[in-house]
């Protein structure tokens, strides 16, 4: 391994642990979203520290096709001590800015599409849905309307047939009415105590 590389090595591990100070920070940062759930939280942690391994593993081979020694991992603790005395209260800083002009961001643009979108594709299926019902409201009442001028003649030719009808026959459908009722009864009361 050349000088020129093992240069680059040493400055790209001390970059390396710069990063691995501002992960772990923004990795702390949101860990109380899944800190509750435990398995969950365990998962995400070794996935969290599998990724650094294989960014900085990545970075290493970049520079110098892999290959570890002694001083590579005292570049990265420098790099990460570097972080945690120099660097670590600005990005803190910088990424609660990040955080909050996102969440701005994210509301706006909400607002925006509920303003936009949402709201008028509401107010249009209510005044569709009011409109519907009113036609349907003038519908039911046009044929109730229908029903009772074509139910008028029938009314009054059935009166007539019932006043010409003599005495003998009118008695018949009186009875027929009578035990028609006694049968529609008892059912009724023999339903009654079945439900009961």
């Amino acid at each position: 391994m050349t000088l020129s590389i093992q240069f680059f090595t040493i400055i790209s591990m001390i970059a390396g642990g710069l990063y691995l100070g501002a992960a772990i920070d923004t990795f702390r940062r949101f860990e109380f979203y899944w800190k509750k759930r435990i398995i969950f939280s365990y998962i995400i942690e070794i996935c969290f520290w599998l990724l650094q391994t294989l960014i900085l593993f990545y970075l290493l081979y970049l520079v110098n096709q892999g290959e570890l020694r002694f001083y590579i991992l005292l570049a990265l603790l420098c790099g990460y001590a570097a972080y945690k005395s120099v660097f670590e209260k600005t990005y803190r800083n910088i990424l609660e800015k990040l955080i909050s002009t996102s969440i701005s961001i994210y509301y706006f643009f909400y607002r925006l599409v509920q303003a936009i979108i949402v709201r008028p594709v509401i107010l249009l299926f209510n005044f569709l849905v009011a409109v519907f019902i009113w036609i349907w409201g003038i519908v039911l009442t046009l044929l109730w309307l229908i029903i009772r001028v074509l139910w008028y003649p029938v009314k009054l030719v059935s009166k007539l047939i019932w006043f010409l009808t003599p005495n003998v026959v009118k008695k018949y459908f009186i009875y027929l009415a009578g035990f028609y009722n006694k049968i529609k009864n008892t059912i009724r009361k023999w339903w009654n105590e079945f439900r009961s």
